[in-house]
């Protein structure tokens, strides 16, 4: 008898000690699997300037808020714009994504609206969601209404740098339909490109959280062997390069001063004084940013820059990025002062 009410006792002790699975909630219970959050990349990169760039500032700029501040998306998609925005030093919160955070449900985006003024919907609305920052914030008609009435090889001291941003992976992928690359007039682009139905889009590629590729993704169609998509990643680079070459080689045969390129900070685009092709440490300040552009130049300029801020154009769109990579080498090479020479090049 002892021996059976120590069990009895120790069952009840169990189950109050178990959380009983009934009691969930039923949207915990749905929780999508795998779904995961790991700290330090991408939106939840807390050393990352994305999200931390105004820590020490009392708010960020309405222009930035849309997909910078906490709350920046759910404010931008109910009125169509965004307010400035008080930066918190958590950063980007979870609900800028989920309207619901038991069920988490994503915002509904009916469609996007391109830079251009262009609007597309991608068919899914958690690509329509994605794509809502993921596009790039100038586009064709900026780059034109800039230039619109100059000379096309003729320094102008009022053009300055025009930087599409960071990560405009959504317009890659729709190409023409969203113009947010410079196209060059008289010229036919590519549109969307897409992948097999079970991949067509971002969530099938990306992990929302971290926006790391999922490469066993890749690996169902792109084998080792007869794979392109590495060719195609290795052709695109040397067309960039060769652009970035007939870039500094053109901008000191026209503008007179060199040019080169870093990364390290904005607007980076700067005048290499000492004219070794890089930009040294003491080169490196917002002064210094070069301000000898030609229309043809800020063209050729705009879409190197765009390829950089989108590090997988090859896969997004190959044509559409080797069109404008293209174009744009020829554009220089019409100007006769950029060393660039078109012989043996196929538009894609």
């Amino acid at each position: 008898m002892k021996r059976m009410i120590s069990l009895v006792l120790a069952l009840m002790a169990a189950a109050l000690l178990t959380p009983s699975l009934a009691a969930e909630p039923a949207a915990a219970q749905s929780k999508p699997a795998g779904a995961r959050i790991e700290m330090g990349v991408g939106h939840f990169n807390r050393d990352g300037k994305a999200f931390h760039y105004w820590d020490k500032a009392a708010e960020i700029p309405a222009g930035c808020a849309r997909c910078h501040a906490a709350q920046g998306v759910p404010e931008y998609l109910a009125n169509g714009k965004n307010a400035p925005a008080k930066q918190v030093k958590n950063a980007y919160a979870c609900t800028n994504c989920h309207a619901d955070m038991l069920s988490y449900e994503r915002h509904k985006v009916s469609k996007l609206t391109f830079a251009s003024g262009l609007e597309v919907d991608a068919g899914l609305n958690d690509a329509n969601l994605c794509m809502t920052c993921h596009q790039g914030r100038e586009s064709t008609a900026s780059v034109n209404k800039a230039i619109a009435g100059k000379a096309l090889d003729t320094p102008d001291p009022a053009l300055a740098f025009i930087h599409v941003h960071y990560f405009p992976a959504g317009a890659t992928l729709f190409g023409t339909q969203a113009k947010v690359a410079y196209e060059f007039a008289g010229k036919t682009y590519d549109g969307r490109y897409k992948h097999p139905k079970q991949l067509d889009n971002c969530l099938a590629c990306h992990d929302p959280h971290s926006g790391q590729a999922k490469v066993e993704k890749c690996d169902s169609c792109h084998t080792d062997k007869g794979d392109r998509i590495a060719d195609y990643r290795s052709e695109l680079k040397q067309s960039m390069d060769s652009l970035y070459a007939g870039i500094q080689q053109y901008a000191i045969k026209v503008g007179g001063v060199p040019l080169a390129y870093s990364s390290k900070a904005s607007p980076y685009w700067y005048t290499d004084s000492n004219g070794n092709g890089v930009v040294d440490d003491d080169e490196l300040k917002p002064t210094n940013s070069y301000k000898a552009y030609t229309p043809r130049l800020l063209q050729a300029v705009f879409n190197y820059t765009f390829l950089l801020r989108d590090p997988g154009a090859a896969f997004h769109n190959r044509s559409y990025a080797g069109q404008i990579v293209h174009d744009s080498l020829e554009s220089l090479a019409a100007s006769g002062q950029s060393g660039v020479n078109m012989k043996g090049r196929t538009r894609p």
